[in-house]
């Protein structure tokens, strides 16, 4: 581990924390980017240094809004210098498709976490002309408050736009609040009020609580289907509903029998599983070689994410690959690859559905070819 080792005269700020303090030295486990030749404080006075640092997986959005923060500043005496933690290989990823070139720093212990004494979620600390900490900004680097800090500090002009000390976490928002059912064995259904904060199948052995969501996102939640996989009938309640029952048992399995039992008499239903020859896609490998698929290492932890023109995780099989390919594509996606193991994967395309999902399976070293295949489907039909 490398430190930023500040001037004599700076020692013993590790626990700086307020604004007006020195700030702690920097660590890291290896650097990215480009960083300038020296980074202690004392090298850096004269510059506006905006340090982020975030906890999780670095993914494409981040390292546009580093570009975009960076690039507002342009040509101007600010240093941003992000101190991330995290997967290495979705950290590479998403600098190489953004081409972004700042300097960032790889602190896979959350070691500046400590040092600045910060809650574990991003944080932004400003750090003024002469080396003082200016403030901290809530949000990553491309928020106002972090933006205006800058340009005040650069103006030379009074700065009023971050807190003098760390901000706390904000509570989130829970979908259960306010619910406090007796254990009893009835499920209770009814139209969900509007606006009310929506949850999906949240509770635990005892307890199941969905809130302001339609009756798909139901049925797919309660029988742990794709819906790719499901065939609705044509004319189905697209109102939205709230679902709960606590039962006096820990049986989660028992309890999930119970509410399906519950929403297919409640919507007049019948939901069974049937095997129906199905237009799909094979997913194969191309055998070709590729950066942007990878396997595992034995340190690396499951993760995976993205959006309609981009896909990306870690620790997954290929079967976990076909599932994402089946979401984007909404057609059932098979594994017919061969490959073992567990792979991280990172792609992204701006072509047109769905000729983005066969660019990203490319670019992945697969390929992915219409055929038919008998698939067990989960059918929706109406009895009332």
């Amino acid at each position: 581990m490398q430190a930023l080792w500040v001037i004599a005269a700076l020692a013993g700020a590790a626990n700086a924390q307020h604004k007006g303090d020195v700030p702690p030295a920097l660590v890291w486990d290896q650097l990215k980017g480009t960083c300038p030749a020296s980074l202690d404080w004392a090298s850096l006075l004269g510059k506006v240094v905006v340090v982020s640092l975030s906890p999780g997986d670095v993914f494409q959005d981040d390292s546009d809004d580093w570009k975009q923060a960076s690039q507002a500043f342009q040509d101007e005496p600010v240093q941003f210098i992000q101190v991330v933690a995290g997967s290495e290989f979705l950290l590479d990823q998403a600098l190489e498709q953004t081409g972004f070139h700042g300097c960032v720093l790889l602190d896979s212990d959350l070691t500046n976490y400590k040092n600045f004494k910060l809650p574990m979620f991003q944080r932004t600390v400003v750090v003024d002309q002469s080396g003082l900490i200016e403030g901290y900004a809530r949000g990553g680097p491309d928020e106002d408050a972090m933006k205006n800090a800058v340009r005040a500090l650069l103006d030379n002009q009074p700065d009023t736009w971050l807190d003098q000390t760390p901000p706390q976490p904000q509570r989130q928002p829970d979908p259960a609040a306010g619910v406090d059912l007796m254990p009893s064995y009835k499920v209770d259904i009814s139209p969900a009020a509007r606006n009310e904060f929506p949850a999906l199948g949240q509770g635990g052995s005892d307890t199941y609580i969905t809130k302001n969501q339609p009756l798909k996102l139901i049925i797919l939640d309660l029988w742990n289907t794709p819906m790719a996989r499901i065939a609705f009938p044509e004319k189905l309640d697209e109102g939205k509903y709230d679902v709960t029952v606590h039962i006096p048992v820990a049986d989660r399995e028992q309890l999930l029998q119970m509410v399906r039992e519950a929403v297919e008499k409640y919507f007049g239903l019948s939901v069974e599983k049937e095997e129906r020859m199905q237009r799909v896609y094979r997913l194969t490998s191309s055998g070709r070689p590729t950066s942007q698929l990878q396997p595992a290492k034995d340190d690396d932890k499951e993760m995976r994410g993205g959006g309609l023109d981009s896909m990306i995780g870690t620790v997954q099989e290929m079967e976990d690959i076909a599932s994402e390919f089946e979401g984007l594509l909404e057609v059932p996606v098979i594994d017919e690859t061969g490959l073992q193991g567990n792979y991280n994967y990172s792609a992204s395309s701006k072509l047109p559905r769905p000729e983005a999902s066969f660019d990203m399976a490319h670019q992945l070293g697969l390929e992915l070819t219409e055929a038919e295949r008998p698939i067990e489907t989960l059918v929706v039909r109406k009895v009332q």
